[in-house]
């Protein structure tokens, strides 16, 4: 992953965060590290069921981020959920000027037909950067994958990430279900978009990208054959 990054806004009126470098925290994970991953993981239990397996991070890292595979049906396809764990042990650095509903606590969620490490690999790299940077990633925040953005996975096209509410309901219970600290854990699903998608993002606001994607009836569960919408 590539990172180069100043800061500004966006025609939208979002900033748009870019940072040239990170610092990137070894060591052996905080104290409370522990009890957080095991009201994690109940959580986890409750909304998806049991994990068909942990991808667990070997080099110690602060914060310590697994990624958990649930397989599951999305609609009548089955499919699998990718879920991070350990993003939401650390509180993010939210500006001053942040609404008081903006989460704290983040973890990731991605869908796709198939567990691929590359997915994995990723979703822990996203995970770090927000404690990394001493930023935050929030619902309707974009990441490209460095500058000029390179596709990913495979794909010719899919080159930045777009964060957004869980498309699905049960997913979207996690703040009811898990709270660290008193702060309730929101899920940021992970969905891939084109240089021409985010570039219209930017200019046309959340809500038009929203529109758009009704329009194509953009699905739940990653294709890296997807066309630009733009």
């Amino acid at each position: 992953m590539r990172s180069s990054f100043d800061k500004k806004k966006a025609p939208d009126g979002t900033d748009i965060v870019r940072h040239d470098s990170v610092e990137r925290k070894i060591g052996f994970t905080e104290k409370p590290a522990a009890k957080f991953r095991q009201l994690r993981e109940t959580a986890y239990e409750r909304v998806f069921g049991e994990a068909l397996k942990v991808s667990h991070e070997l080099i110690p890292q602060i914060p310590h981020i697994d990624v958990y595979i649930f397989r599951r049906s999305l609609g009548d396809q089955p499919a699998y959920s990718l879920v991070t764990g350990g993003m939401s042990d650390l509180r993010m650095t939210l500006p001053r000027r942040a609404a008081a509903d903006v989460p704290r606590r983040v973890e990731l969620i991605f869908y796709c037909l198939e567990p691929r490490d590359e997915y994995i690999k990723t979703l822990r790299w996203v995970a770090h950067f927000p404690h990394d940077s001493k930023s935050f990633l929030g619902h309707g925040h974009t990441m490209p994958n460095g500058d000029p953005p390179a596709p990913f996975w495979g794909s010719k096209e899919l080159d930045t990430l777009f964060f957004l509410p869980p498309i699905v309901r049960k997913d979207q219970t996690l703040p009811s279900e898990l709270q660290l600290e008193s702060d309730p854990v929101h899920f940021l699903w992970v969905v891939p978009l084109t240089t021409a998608e985010c570039t219209y993002k930017l200019r046309n606001g959340f809500e038009a990208m929203m529109d758009l994607f009704q329009q194509h009836r953009h699905p739940p569960i990653f294709d890296p054959h997807r066309k630009s919408y733009v």
